[in-house]
């Protein structure tokens, strides 16, 4: 039985690239780089907010030390910024209330460091919707890792065949099949693949109005 909803949050929940590549040109301008275009800053969202800086910084040619140096005045940058150029997608705050209401514990599962996420539900009133945040930085690890799941569903104390994650990546993918949890996609999001072969989930959630994942008519397959 379905006891626990693990969200991904960049891309599936939320449209953050837009805020996301103001905070990237905010620092690459600060640094006397040119400015990124968002479409391809877009590309560089799922690993985290470090990790991103590490992109941005590469694609102007500048090396991998330079990421130390530079996180500071990225970080300040992407939390003035989180929350400002961003938003919920549709459905999203009805479908979180309802499953509660039904009686899902909500897990947030995402890459990006805890205080820029804690920064964008509070901007956006989320915060209260879910039991649990496991975010890039709260373990070791991070996705695709399966241990960012297995802690989740250990503070819930939930099996994996109790668990199911919403995401938008071959990432979220990729984690689920780790950890031995269903997946479903929304198409919407930062895909960073194909979702094909291996990568493919076990199904499409067409909105998230009719998303019920206690039935399966929510599901788009293909």
């Amino acid at each position: 039985m379905l006891r626990v909803i693990l969200y991904d949050l960049d891309g599936t929940l939320m449209e953050t690239a837009p805020e996301i590549a103001d905070a990237v040109n905010d620092t690459l301008r600060r640094r006397g780089h040119a400015l990124a275009p968002a479409a391809l800053v877009r590309t560089w969202i799922g690993d985290g907010a470090r990790a991103l800086l590490g992109k941005a910084l590469a694609h102007v040619g500048e090396p991998a030390s330079a990421v130390d140096a530079a996180w500071p005045g990225f970080a300040n940058d992407y939390a003035e910024r989180c929350g400002t150029n961003s938003l919920v997608h549709d459905g999203v705050r009805a479908m979180l209330q309802r499953l509660r209401d039904q009686g899902l514990q909500q897990v947030l599962l995402t890459n990006k460091e805890s205080a820029f996420a804690q920064r964008l539900l509070v901007r956006h009133q989320l915060l209260s919707d879910f039991d649990l945040i496991v975010a890039g930085d709260t373990l070791p690890v991070k996705k695709p890792h399966p241990g960012v799941v297995q802690h989740a569903l250990a503070a819930l104390q939930a099996r994996p065949e109790e668990a199911l994650l919403v995401g938008d990546s071959t990432t979220d993918v990729r984690t689920a099949r780790a950890a031995g949890v269903a997946v479903q996609l929304v198409r919407h999001g930062y895909p960073q693949g194909s979702l094909t072969g291996d990568d493919a989930p076990d199904g499409f959630i067409a909105h998230f109005d009719q998303f019920n994942p206690l039935a399966a008519t929510h599901l788009a397959i293909g």
